[in-house]
């Protein structure tokens, strides 16, 4: 039984050798995700050394997204590690600590404005809660609600109030014009608040003449308010509950991501559930029931992805933590999922094509999908269309053979395609009946531009000899 649902690993200093991405692949991890909040620019041209090598030995492609750091407040790097105890007064700065008070130095402190006196900020994702009782011009004295421990480099969250920092920092910048220049396959753009955000990064990716996909992270209240308009000009969604759970009301977290998922099907577009899948298991070998219950939902729900964080990239069981969620989404995918209207435009004759091709293999109770694909895009729409058959999704071209990693149901291959369009069809059937163990007198629906020139000559039914 192959998976749909695909699963994005953080790589971290625990896993970003070749033997450990090549281990979290077979898995079942189809995408890494890197995280330039901690990572540098070497630890990302080692981990896409790494991808590379693995990529000319294995039969589907690694993906690889660079998830941008964005306007975050944070720890600062060098603090000392600090133990929190609930009632104690503690003082968060910009400056290093004075006094006898314990001192939190966070960096970016100056660019938060409207806070109040009696307002909650949140340290750590939410682990430890503080209240204000004092503001100053560099200095704020809080209240500890919750006892805890705190370190550098640590999330932030002062909900309600505004970050005056632009959503693609100088940082930002830097980062993105390094990754393109290595040809990484996704951008997760962080804290995105507006359409003019998503402008703003597909401005900077023309510049760098690199057809990168762009997944949109919406975190906060002013970015919910333009959902929908976000959501249409990006390629995809992540559902990234850390933040989201801090700056809204955290008991409207489940609405917010079945709301997430169902824009994206609407509008033809693809989405990512994110953050604290499997957290139990960054210290315990094994899930909670209510995790394996969480990460199901997401599955129910039509997720086009799963992504691990802080499981993958520090956690003492990665690939345990890839096997569970490989063998969660099995199980789920057994059962129906939420069937979200689409409203998704049919802007050619190819997208009623792939729509098409879904309800034909359905209707003929079809074996599998084949696609012949250079570009990628007829794939896409095709696994935007949730089938439930396997998609095999050929094509000859290296950077379109990583870009399909992350469409739900597709498995993507390379094939060098040959003049003789029938000799690339048996090619093809080759490689699925070697590769994929499909046995003879499978029926296939197989769609490609290849066979004619003539739209309705662009799907068959074949049969696997």
């Amino acid at each position: 039984m192959l998976k749909r649902t695909k699963i994005i690993a953080t790589i971290g200093p625990s896993t970003k050798s070749k033997n450990s991405i090549l281990k979290l692949y077979k898995k079942g991890m189809n995408v890494v995700r890197v995280n330039m909040s901690h990572a540098s620019h070497s630890d990302l041209l080692e981990i896409k050394k790494n991808i590379d090598l693995i990529n000319k030995t294995v039969t589907c492609a690694i993906g690889i997204m660079v998830d941008t750091q964005g306007p975050e407040i944070r720890t600062s790097k060098n603090s000392e590690v600090l133990d929190l105890q609930k009632g104690e007064r503690v003082v968060l700065s910009s400056k290093k600590p004075m006094g006898n008070t314990k001192t939190i130095q966070i960096d970016n402190l100056e660019y938060v404005k409207g806070i109040k006196k009696d307002g909650k900020i949140s340290l750590d994702n939410g682990a430890i809660n503080i209240k204000i009782v004092k503001i100053s011009k560099d200095r704020i004295l809080c209240d500890v609600l919750d006892s805890g421990q705190i370190s550098g480099k640590k999330h932030v969250n002062f909900p309600g109030a505004t970050i005056n920092l632009p959503t693609i920092t100088a940082k930002d910048k830097k980062d993105l014009k390094y990754a393109s220049s290595l040809g990484i396959d996704y951008i997760a753009l962080s804290f995105c608040r507006s359409t003019s955000d998503v402008g703003a990064l597909k401005k900077i990716l023309k510049s760098y003449k690199k057809d990168i996909e762009i997944f949109v992270k919406v975190e906060d209240q002013q970015g919910l308010s333009n959902l929908e308009d976000i959501v249409v000009h990006s390629d995809g969604v992540m559902v990234a509950r850390g933040d989201l759970g801090i700056e809204t009301d955290i008991t409207n977290l489940p609405y917010t991501q079945r709301k997430m998922i169902k824009l994206a099907t609407k509008h033809g577009k693809k989405s990512i559930v994110a953050t604290q899948l499997l957290e139990s298991m960054i210290q315990n070998p094994h899930p909670t029931r209510a995790e394996v219950s969480d990460v199901a939902n997401a599955v129910y729900e039509g997720a086009d992805a799963l992504m691990l964080s802080a499981e993958t990239s520090i956690g003492e069981h990665p690939f345990a933590c890839v096997g569970y969620l490989n063998d969660i989404a099995l199980n789920a995918e057994r059962s129906e999922i939420l069937q979200f209207p689409s409203t998704a435009k049919q802007k050619s004759d190819w997208h009623i094509l792939a729509s098409t091709s879904v309800k034909l293999a359905d209707k003929i109770n079809a074996d599998a999908i084949v696609v012949l694909t250079r570009s990628g895009f007829t794939a896409n729409l095709i696994s935007l269309a949730k089938p439930k058959l396997p998609v095999f999704a050929l094509t000859n071209d290296s950077d379109t053979h990583s870009r399909l990693s992350v469409c739900s149901s597709v498995h993507n291959v390379y094939l060098k395609f040959q003049k003789n369009h029938e000799k690339t069809i048996k090619s093809a059937f080759k490689i699925i009946k070697d590769k994929f163990k499909m046995k003879q007198s499978k029926k296939f629906v197989v769609i490609s531009g290849f066979f004619s020139d003539v739209y309705a000559d662009a799907i068959q039914v074949r049969f696997l000899d």
